[in-house]
């Protein structure tokens, strides 16, 4: 069975269908990038404006274009590694910037001189953004809207606009990073940055392709996809406990043996929605536990900082049993 995604390039309707799971979109990602994630506290949510035209518009743009492209989650995951890159090498460069937060010089095993990065924290950071900043909340935002799933959701004049909010944005916050951390890479580790960004948005729309020849087979319960997900992800992240290059090897095997399961049952007949969202719950899951842990930049975790993760972590699971029933409710329309 071959299955062909074709390029539905015709907008929803009207206006306010249009651009609501844009907003949406536009301001859930730093949510998860930063606020879930614990990393910012519910005190800091007056940063969401300044980091929104970073996060937002990044995941927006990779959305868009990946779905003008008429391509799907693989193309958004490596587009999403890309987008990494861009902000963790280009504009806050904490990938070459050995005193970025307190302690990392001491955490840091796998140092590589040669490249003047970590390699754990690179590959931890780089899943970070592909995973949780991009492909989580483009997928739970998608699963909102399911009757616009592979449509595109901005006119032209909005994808522009996106994209010049994106690059506003990435300069404002490069440029405070450096007034904050007066550091800045070296020429080679820039160019070499953005050669590696080039290469992989070309493989992301090289490698990819829009024709699936669907087989039969085991395909699992999107209950069984979402466990394996939240323990391949928690695994993942709990690695730092971990020292030296063991870190490296057990991360680059987990994300091995977890994509490869993706990959072959995602061309199962029986593979759909349901899955892909159950994929981002246990995501969401991991993130949500791990929030409660994770110390902010601003140092010690008070009781009002575990607050407000706690409402973080209620809002998020609150849009994902949306998100599940909304997916339901349109299956069963459809199946009709």
């Amino acid at each position: 069975m071959i299955n062909k995604n074709k390029i539905d390039l015709s907008l929803p309707k009207t206006r306010k269908k249009r651009l609501l799971p844009a907003v949406l979109l536009f301001f859930l990602a730093p949510v998860f990038g930063e606020y879930l994630l614990g990393n910012l506290t519910l005190s800091q949510i007056i940063l969401v404006p300044f980091i929104a035209p970073l996060y937002g518009g990044g995941a927006l743009l990779i959305r868009e274009i990946t779905r003008r492209s008429g391509l799907g989650p693989a193309t958004m995951l490596i587009l999403g590694v890309a987008y990494g890159l861009i902000e963790e090498g280009l504009i806050d460069q904490m990938l070459f910037n050995r005193s970025y937060f307190t302690g990392q010089e001491q955490i840091s095993g796998t140092y590589m001189p040669a490249l003047g990065m970590d390699a754990w924290l690179t590959i931890i950071v780089l899943a970070m953004h592909a995973i949780w900043s991009t492909c989580i909340p483009i997928i739970l935002v998608e699963a909102l809207f399911p009757e616009f799933e592979n449509k595109p959701w901005l006119n032209r004049k909005g994808l522009f606009f996106t994209a010049f909010i994106f690059i506003i944005g990435s300069v404002y916050l490069c440029y405070s990073s450096y007034l904050e951390k007066k550091f800045f890479a070296s020429a080679p580790e820039l160019i070499g940055t953005v050669v590696v960004v080039i290469v992989l948005i070309t493989a992301a729309f090289t490698l990819c392709n829009r024709t699936r020849v669907l087989k039969t087979g085991f395909t699992p319960n999107p209950w069984i996809a979402g466990f394996i997900s939240l323990a391949a992800s928690s695994l993942f992240m709990l690695t730092d406990m971990l020292y030296g290059w063991i870190t490296v090897i057990v991360c680059l095997l987990l994300a091995f043996v977890f994509f490869t399961l993706i990959y072959f049952w995602s061309y199962r007949i029986g593979w759909g929605t349901m899955h892909r969202l159950a994929i981002t719950g246990g995501g969401i899951l991991t993130y949500s536990w791990l929030g409660v842990f994770m110390e902010p930049e601003t140092g010690s975790k008070m009781m009002i900082d575990y607050i407000g993760s706690a409402i973080f972590v209620l809002i998020t699971i609150t849009l994902l049993v949306v998100a599940i029933w909304k997916v339901y409710k349109y299956e069963m329309k459809s199946d009709m």
